[in-house]
């Protein structure tokens, strides 16, 4: 099972809503999709089983359960199934920012429960995405941790793209100690206007600046994603011959070739 967290500083850039609709095009594929929620307020829970569902679910019953020792929960009875076929869902929740120490690194064991919870069903999946909070508190830590790859989703304007420095630290940091196999898979632009002179002088800014490490496929800005959630679906369902569908679809595409291309299977470990 390879793992990626997609991870960015600034919140509205796309993560959440990258995490769904591209594990509905992979689980088209025949891949078995793990979706974590790992972002304390839980939106791909809520736009994955509902908002009521989700208020439902109790913290045992989601990754809070691992984190919390009065849980003693395992990772197998958390997990279920998502309302897209082929596609699994650790669900987020609230009580993650009881465990959200603000300097993870010091955390000991706990910055590796996620990556350890996650071999318990590596046998079961064959990629999962990790949807991360805004900031790199423990959560997002952790989520840095069990990753082989990073994908730093971002909007091609002067607010949208000032987390990228502030990430590349934190990946260093993370690459130094607990993680020295993480790599970055890419920059991916996201709600993207190409009529915009302002989104195209900043691609040409980022990729002048960052080269291949720039996604060649950029999410384009459409009402489509945001209707399909609404549905509880991935665009790839709601409306499958849609510009947003191809552009998802040329997107996991270049993910699995950057995979293929970045990540190095981890060596078998001998009991």
């Amino acid at each position: 099972m390879r793992t990626i967290a997609f991870l960015n500083k600034k919140g509205g850039v796309g993560k959440t809503s990258t995490c769904h609709h591209l594990a509905g095009t992979l689980a088209r594929r025949g891949l078995r999709i793990l979706l974590v929620d790992a972002d304390p307020q839980a939106s791909l829970t809520q736009g994955l089983l509902g908002p009521e569902v989700a208020r439902q679910l109790k913290p045992r019953e989601t990754i809070a359960g691992l984190f919390d020792d009065a849980c003693d929960a395992d990772m197998k009875d958390l997990v279920r199934p998502a309302s897209v076929p082929g596609v699994s869902l650790l669900a987020g929740s609230s009580r993650m920012d009881k465990f959200n120490a603000l300097e993870p690194w010091t955390t000991g064991d706990s910055q590796y429960i996620l990556r350890d919870s996650l071999r318990e069903v590596s046998g079961d999946f064959d990629l999962t995405l990790i949807d991360c909070p805004p900031h790199i508190y423990l959560c997002a830590w952790a989520a840095m941790v069990a990753a082989q790859g990073i994908v730093v989703p971002l909007q091609a304007e002067d607010y949208g793209a000032q987390g990228v420095a502030a990430i590349q630290g934190s990946i260093d940091h993370v690459r130094a100690g607990a993680n020295p196999r993480l790599t970055v898979l890419g920059f991916l632009l996201t709600m993207f206007q190409k009529s915009l002179a302002v989104h195209a002088g900043y691609a040409a800014d980022l990729r002048a600046i960052y080269g291949d490490a720039v996604f060649e496929t950029v999410v384009p800005h459409a009402k489509d994603f945001k209707e399909s959630v609404m549905l509880r679906k991935p665009v790839v369902a709601y409306k499958p011959r849609s510009a947003a569908a191809k552009a998802i679809d040329a997107l996991a595409d270049e993910l699995l070739a950057r995979l293929d291309a970045r990540v190095a299977d981890e060596p078998r470990r001998v009991a």
